[in-house]
């Protein structure tokens, strides 16, 4: 099972680093197929997340991809949000834990079967108070922070609760209600993984869930993989993978319904 483990978390690490996502998806399920419970699972995938995040959000760094303003707006709230969930995950039932994790999944495939490109933005474009008018290169948009806020602060607080990065609700809030470019809240969104990550898995040490020697091993995995992903010049037909990934999340969900009930 140890080797099965370790094939499988490198697969995920080389075709999700190609993707650009964290793989959280699959690292939670993949892990509690191996035995772990999920108040361990979380903590773990949260743990290789974060050095999935990490190769990414260089990568970003590196052409100018990521908005720090618009992540200094945002992702405080996240980390909040992440700290709570994490610390009082052990108050929540591993069958509760279960539902939400696919109700999670659900909804973020939901979200992609939608382009948000052709959805107007709803930021307000006004001077009033907690509006932030942003600009990246050409690109020009408006956070608005009492919506940015809680929205974050719940996506921290359930990234944190089933080891999801949060993205699956910060990108469609960046682009469909805020306006900014796709690519910009992907990238951006890549850094804040690495914040709110660090946050739940911080979290969930505190109160004693995290395998320290089963988490080193699978991040030295994870790290590899990423950097096989990264470097693989075969161009993928990405909106198959994205359709494909849209089955997936549903297909996950349906199984983690199935294990709850």
């Amino acid at each position: 099972m140890t080797l099965l483990l370790l094939a499988a978390v490198f697969a995920v690490a080389v075709v999700f680093s190609m993707l650009g996502l964290g793989g959280g998806i699959l690292y939670i399920p993949i892990l509690i197929q191996a035995g772990l419970s999920m108040h361990t699972a979380v903590p773990t995938g949260l743990a290789i997340m974060l050095v999935m995040s990490l190769t990414a959000a260089f990568v970003y760094h590196t052409n100018s991809l990521i908005d720090w303003k618009l992540l200094l707006i945002m992702e405080p709230a996240s980390i909040i949000g992440a700290l709570i969930g994490s610390y009082f995950s052990s108050l929540f039932p591993e069958k509760a834990l279960y539902i939400f994790f696919a109700v999670s999944m659900t909804v973020a495939a939901v979200m992609g079967m939608f382009p948000q490109k052709i959805i107007h933005p709803l930021a307000p474009k006004s001077n009033f108070p907690g509006i932030f008018h942003l600009k990246n290169k050409e690109d020009h948009y408006s956070i608005n922070i009492w919506i940015a806020a809680p929205v974050s602060m719940l996506a921290g607080f359930v990234s944190s609760i089933v080891g999801l990065g949060g993205g699956f609700l910060k990108v469609p809030l960046m682009t469909i209600v805020f306006g900014v470019p796709v690519r910009i809240a992907a990238a951006t969104s890549s850094a804040m993984i690495v914040m709110t990550a660090t946050s739940g898995f911080l979290g969930h040490a505190a109160v004693g869930h995290v395998d320290l020697k089963l988490v080193a091993l699978l991040s030295v995995v994870v790290f590899f993989g990423a950097l096989v992903g990264t470097r693989i010049l075969v161009k993928a037909d990405k909106k198959f993978l994205s359709a494909a990934l849209v089955v997936l999340q549903l297909t996950i969900a349906v199984w983690m319904f199935y294990k709850a009930l």
